[in-house]
């Protein structure tokens, strides 16, 4: 894996002299921005991401309904528990996309597309 950050020498200005100071911290700067160690992009797909364990699937959404005791996390807890593990990760990605938008009507759109889903995989086995 290509290093993203490069380590500044010992004389390099610390952060508020370089923002004081433009001669302070002009050949540093320049230094960093001529040095190709500095950033080597490099694609990354969201599976090696996850193989490296900086993604991991969900299998509930990170975002939901939960306000004065009522919570949408018993019904989203129902209707994820029959969505065979290869498609959870997806449902939840698109649960929050549609939660996201704000709002009683997106909740409700959030709601009846897991509802949705749901009915797809029900009588469906699958192992949990």
């Amino acid at each position: 894996m290509a290093r993203a950050l490069k380590a500044l020498p010992d004389d390099a200005p610390d952060f508020y002299s370089a923002l004081v100071s433009n001669t302070a911290a002009r050949p540093v700067v320049q230094e960093a921005v001529n040095d190709a160690q500095l950033f080597i992009p490099k694609a990354v797909t969201a599976a090696e991401l996850r193989a490296q364990g900086f993604m991991h699937e969900r299998e509930l959404p990170q975002m939901w309904h939960c306000r004065g005791g009522e919570s949408d996390m018993e019904k989203i807890v129902k209707h994820m528990s029959v969505i065979p593990p290869e498609f959870k990760h997806s449902v939840c990605i698109e649960y929050e996309r549609i939660f996201a938008q704000g709002g009683p009507a997106a909740r409700k759109q959030a709601n009846q597309f897991l509802v949705r889903q749901s009915k797809r995989f029900r009588g469906v086995p699958h192992e949990q």
